[in-house]
């Protein structure tokens, strides 16, 4: 498996993912060797064996510098907003200022892990790792699925980076098998790269926990305990819609007048959100977090009545299913992928505003009402259909059907 983010390396949902997914497939009895882009010293899972591509002395990389963060917007490609920082927690991020070297580095790679390390199937997550598993299908002839969690037009909600597009479509394409995490977006990459239909495979993605593993109980809020809070989480970038997260709290401020706001994330809109947060009367009242990981996600979670996902672009959205997990009402995108299994969350188009502030300050102002959502919202994620098992025993149907439709052409075992 080729992946780019893996805890602590990370910056933003990928990681979460990965990490799910692999926990889940060796629960179910496949053997997974993780390849990423960053030194390992220890596996943080137990069985799993996690190589760090580091190239030889040998391999000589020409590195072109480009101004690119996957998870950034066309204007941030334009202005070359760039972290060495994670976007969780401070940690250190697997993107930096060099990052199609990084990916070039990484897809030369491929070939000498794919000769000596043994397998059956090659999966690879998102663009920035699908010419690494063209390279090592070439290598071994084994068959190769390609994982998708977002396209380009996702993230920048145009054509985006040609670049990326293009890296996109040809590891799409070429696949043998491809699995999305949502029928949304399947149907994005049949609509915009001519991926034939039948080889998409969509896969929802589960959690990692129980309702019984998630205290119920609220966490003390920094500004008092019955104080009503609205939380978003998630990266401050425009597919995520933290603006209208923050035009939604100007209106539910004056039906809650007692609620405060925190906004969890970072990213390219922050600063501008700041101030807008000023201009609306509202900066005793926002709270800007900066990113969150590990106990600090949980206990934003804890700490509010309801957690507000407004994306404008979202293939799936895991904080949906965590927010319920830990016993928060949650409303999301009608159109955000994790809309299409959960039942227990408030749906609503992004851009109707009006609807948004109306659940909000429900929850907000009703306190039986928050506790029902919150209870039927547990009781529902902690169904077998979103745990981890689930998800990966339908990615190991995907493998072997990938591997039934390619006749081995390398031994590899």
């Amino acid at each position: 498996m080729f992946g780019w983010e893996f805890p602590p390396h990370q910056a933003g949902g990928l990681a979460t993912a990965t990490v799910g997914l692999v926990k889940g497939l060796l629960r179910v009895g496949v053997d997974v060797t993780l390849v990423v882009p960053f030194p390992v010293s220890e596996s943080p899972v137990a069985g799993l064996r996690v190589i760090g591509a580091e190239a030889p002395t040998r391999l000589r990389v020409h590195r072109i510098p480009s101004p690119l963060d996957p998870y950034g917007t066309a204007q941030g490609y334009a202005d070359g907003i760039l972290s060495e920082r994670g976007r969780s927690g401070g940690e250190r991020s697997p993107y930096g200022g060099d990052l199609m070297a990084e990916v070039e580095r990484f897809t030369g790679l491929a070939a000498e892990i794919a000769a000596r390390e043994p397998h059956d199937v090659i999966d690879a997550h998102d663009w920035i790792t699908f010419q690494a598993g063209a390279m090592a299908r070439a290598q071994s002839g084994r068959p190769l699925v390609a994982h998708i969690h977002a396209i380009e037009f996702d993230r920048t909600g145009s054509d985006g980076n040609p670049q990326i597009a293009r890296r996109e479509r040809e590891g799409l394409t070429g696949a043998d098998r491809v699995i999305a995490n949502s029928h949304r977006l399947k149907r994005l990459c049949v609509d915009r790269y001519g991926v034939v239909a039948e080889k998409v495979d969509v896969i929802h993605w589960g959690i990692d926990g129980s309702p019984e593993g998630a205290p119920a109980e609220r966490a003390q809020a920094p500004f008092g305990p019955t104080t009503p809070i609205a939380l978003f989480l998630g990266r401050v970038t425009s597919q995520k819609g933290p603006d209208l997260f923050l035009e939604m709290a100007a209106r539910v401020a004056r039906l809650v007048p007692a609620a405060h706001f925190v906004m969890a994330g970072s990213g390219d809109l922050l600063g501008g959100l700041i101030e807008r947060a000023a201009e609306l009367g509202l900066a005793g009242r926002v709270h800007f977090t900066g990113g969150l990981g590990g106990a600090d996600v949980a206990r934003a979670f804890r700490m509010a009545d309801v957690c507000v996902m407004p994306s404008r672009s979202e293939p799936f959205g895991l904080v949906a299913l965590e927010s319920l997990l830990h016993g928060t009402p949650c409303v999301v995108a009608r159109e955000a992928g994790v809309a299409e299994v959960i039942r227990n969350a408030i749906k609503v188009d992004c851009w109707d505003l009006d609807e948004m502030t109306n659940q909000v300050a429900s929850i907000l102002r009703h306190r039986p009402l928050r506790d029902e959502l919150a209870d039927r919202g547990r009781r529902e994620v902690g169904l077998p259909r979103f745990s981890l098992d689930e998800p990966a025993r339908l990615t190991a149907a995907t493998y072997q059907a990938a591997t039934a439709s390619r006749p081995n052409q390398g031994a590899s075992r």
